[in-house]
């Protein structure tokens, strides 16, 4: 087969035809129920203490002043003082705005700075939060930095360990270098 220009090429006679399916749309208007009526009330007779004093009670997270911009390590989890810890942010990239993706405890708990997690509100020191976002530069706590693997701790023998350790060698016994 020649490449001439009148050469025959088996997609030239295929037309293709656009035959549409007939669709039908009714109209409708979508109102949202508004966040009460759809919300089933949360039971916290179970929840030690009075709600809406030894703990907040929020159903959504709150605009607040907290800024990514202002914590000292990202990507990281820090708790929101402003709503009594109760929501949170988690400050990564920028994707999620200025606030970072924000969480909210359920009623009852608070984010706990210490542990990362939602704690019982009366396990939580809420005015030690901002102390600890330091927290977040330590790869054991902040779930979003990744662990030391176990090969990058490497085993030497004691005598080959500084003296300001206080360590002397004895009888062949390795310490852990980290």
């Amino acid at each position: 087969m020649g490449s001439s220009s009148s050469s025959y090429n088996e997609f030239d006679s295929v037309i293709m035809q656009y035959d549409p399916y007939e669709t039908h749309y009714e109209q409708a208007i979508i109102r949202p129920k508004p966040l009460r009526e759809h919300e089933k009330p949360q039971d916290l007779r179970n929840v030690p203490g009075t709600p809406g004093v030894d703990f907040p009670i929020y159903h959504s997270v709150p605009d607040t002043s907290f800024s990514c911009d202002h914590v000292p390590v990202r990507p990281g989890m820090y708790a929101n003082v402003e709503t009594g810890c109760q929501a949170y942010h988690v400050c990564h990239d920028g994707r999620e705005g200025q606030q970072g993706a924000s969480f909210l405890c359920t009623n009852g708990t608070l984010f706990d700075q210490a542990k990362f997690a939602c704690d019982w509100w009366y396990n939580v020191d809420c005015s030690k939060a901002i102390t600890l976002y330091k927290l977040n530069a330590d790869p054991y706590h902040n779930p979003f930095i990744p662990k030391p693997k176990p090969e990058e701790h490497e085993e030497v023998p004691a005598h080959e360990l500084r003296p300001s350790h206080g360590l002397r060698p004895s009888h062949g016994i390795y310490y852990r270098k980290i």
